[in-house]
């Protein structure tokens, strides 16, 4: 495999996108490693995927609308990317790249830091790529998951992909069936005054906005006025950062300098 000094990481996306190279960098400094991380906005996927096994890249977060398009062009995909059907993180180890979804990795630990999975049973709100990815770790770690969606074929899809109940329309979801309900629509996502089930939420759930932007949505807002367990969107994300920085350095993550840098950076883009 090539050697380049620093050690080079980075990330392939339609549209050059700043949170993480801000977080991998900040990530890399704490931990005291000669890594540097760079965004490329790509058309080409081939040509980005051999550019890694030339350029000797030792890492590259893949964004959409890619996470599908690089698995041809891989070696191996471990059993989440595959499950899931899309990649998020490339690992390069001795010229051999295999594909990760750490997306999958940093909702369960999101999750987990409010409450354990097991047994809860999860109202999913979407079926993008973002809710396969939540439906399959919350159901690998024990949870029963409702997943609704507006486009009924979508969402009847993704609970067949996954052995799920489909629960309906947004619109049907009804606090009093579950334990926590996780929002992985585009609801909320830079628009600070939408809740895709405002008016129904209950104190007793534990609440996740997969949006980071705002920080507190009004979905985590609201949950929270009301008493409930809340996680908000940058959790899922940091943790999704750390699975690719242990993958890339074989060191824990070190989750408040990353943290810090990612706050820093969504003040700095509102």
């Amino acid at each position: 495999m090539p050697r380049s000094i620093p050690t080079l990481c980075g990330s392939i996306m339609g549209t050059p996108f700043s949170f993480n190279v801000k977080v991998h960098n900040a990530a890399y400094r704490a931990l005291g490693l000669d890594y540097t991380f760079v965004c490329f906005g790509v058309e080409d996927v081939p040509g980005a995927i051999q550019a890694i096994r030339t350029l000797g890249i030792r890492g590259m977060n893949v964004s959409m609308p890619h996470k599908q398009a690089v698995i041809p062009h891989l070696d191996a995909l471990d059993d989440t990317a595959r499950a899931i059907g899309a990649v998020n993180t490339i690992n390069h180890v001795d010229g051999r790249l295999t594909g990760y979804n750490t997306d999958c990795i940093g909702a369960v630990r999101a999750i987990e830091e409010a409450t354990r999975l097991d047994g809860q049973r999860i109202a999913l709100l979407g079926a993008g790529g973002a809710a396969r990815a939540i439906a399959y770790g919350a159901r690998q770690a024990g949870a029963q998951v409702t997943v609704f969606n507006r486009t009924a074929a979508r969402g009847e899809q993704l609970a067949r992909d996954f052995g799920l109940r489909f629960g309906g329309a947004l619109s049907d979801f009804e606090a009093s069936a579950f334990d926590g309900v996780v929002n992985a629509t585009a609801a909320g996502f830079r628009a600070p005054d939408v809740n895709p089930i405002a008016g129904r939420l209950a104190p007793h759930l534990f609440v996740m906005d997969a949006a980071f932007i705002p920080v507190r949505s009004r979905l985590i807002r609201d949950a929270a006025d009301l008493g409930c367990r809340t996680i908000d969107g940058t959790r899922m994300m940091l943790h999704q950062f750390c699975g690719q920085i242990e993958l890339y350095t074989g060191q824990p993550a070190p989750l408040d300098a990353m943290a810090a840098a990612l706050l820093d950076e969504i003040a700095r883009q509102s």
